[in-house]
């Protein structure tokens, strides 16, 4: 496993596999980056991921984009499961999910999240640019179907928009026996700032009713279980060193980039071209460990230095 120079080890890949998307919401990063060039085939995101797997690497999450606009998202999922990946995961709209949600599972899919942004459906509409409400709760119903569990919402929220419907999101996954996953907005355009909504209230009031709570090891999220059988987990990632500083994520663009960070756009370190031009596996790894040596806290702990002079690998 390698830790970057803050301490930090660096155990899951987050890997965009398309930057394409059927929706439009308005305040989507495209995981902060515009692909320009191809898509990655799933037999060069298969090497990448046995190579990566052999320095610490166990869980990977697909993205895009919407990730099943490919029609080989299987292949993808088959290749990184085959490379010794303890646990793959998927981010979707749940547009064509409920269609494919079992030949997913197959693959060696672990589990789902959906993106669902309110419960009522001209508000979805309005957030989405898709009247897609139905298809998105058909496709949460799927999921629990074919066992991609624990199934979770992500429900990001938006001034104005949904943030008077927190609490109907709790029941709804109570209903249902599966996770809400609340995000803060990151207004990473600054035309965006009207919409952030501070979760601050709503966390408060949840560690008051919550019968149990854990924190997570990636970005130290908290989750709560509540007495209705709801569990809640908080992303609050904006002005919030202690997320930066429990990262364990390296991003991976649909174009061949490692991306060290969501919220910088100076960080790309290039190996599709060294696949492409018949680079070696050791040419890989070391555009892996140089992404890891531009690691760096987004936010920082006031006086924080690097813990170390260069990566370590343990």
């Amino acid at each position: 496993m390698l830790i970057d120079r803050w301490g930090r080890p660096v155990n899951s890949l987050r890997i965009s596999i398309t930057n394409a998307c059927n929706y439009n919401c308005f305040f989507c990063h495209r995981e902060g980056h515009n692909a320009n060039g191809s898509e990655m085939t799933p037999q060069e995101i298969g090497r990448l991921v046995r190579l990566l797997s052999d320095l610490g690497i166990r869980t990977v999450k697909i993205t895009g984009g919407e990730p099943l606009i490919r029609k080989d998202t299987e292949d993808i999922i088959r290749e990184i499961k085959n490379a010794g990946i303890e646990e793959v995961s998927m981010v979707t709209n749940g547009w064509f999910l409920s269609k494919r949600a079992c030949s997913l599972k197959e693959a060696g899919l672990s589990r789902v999240n959906i993106s669902i942004h309110s419960l009522r459906r001209d508000v979805y509409r309005k957030i989405t640019g898709v009247d897609g409400l139905d298809r998105a709760l058909k496709a949460v119903d799927r999921a629990i179907e074919c066992k991609l569990m624990p199934v979770k919402i992500d429900f990001t929220v938006l001034k104005g928009y949904n943030e008077n419907e927190l609490w109907d999101m709790v029941d709804y996954v109570s209903s249902k026996g599966i996770r809400l996953q609340v995000i803060e907005l990151l207004p990473v355009d600054p035309s965006l700032i009207k919409y952030y909504c501070s979760l601050k209230e709503f966390e408060e009031k949840l560690s008051k009713i919550a019968v149990r709570k854990e924190i997570r090891e990636l970005h130290g999220r908290p989750i709560y279980h509540l007495g209705n059988g709801a569990t809640v987990e908080i992303v609050r990632g904006t002005i919030n060193p202690y997320f930066c500083m429990k990262c364990t994520r390296l991003r991976v663009t649909a174009d061949g980039y490692f991306k060290t960070c969501l919220r910088k756009d100076n960080d790309l370190v290039d190996f599709l071209s060294i696949m492409k031009s018949g680079g070696s596996d050791k040419d890989l790894v070391e555009a892996f460990k140089r992404a890891v040596r531009l690691r760096e806290p987004f936010n920082k702990l006031p006086g924080l230095k690097p813990k170390y002079g260069d990566i370590q690998e343990v």
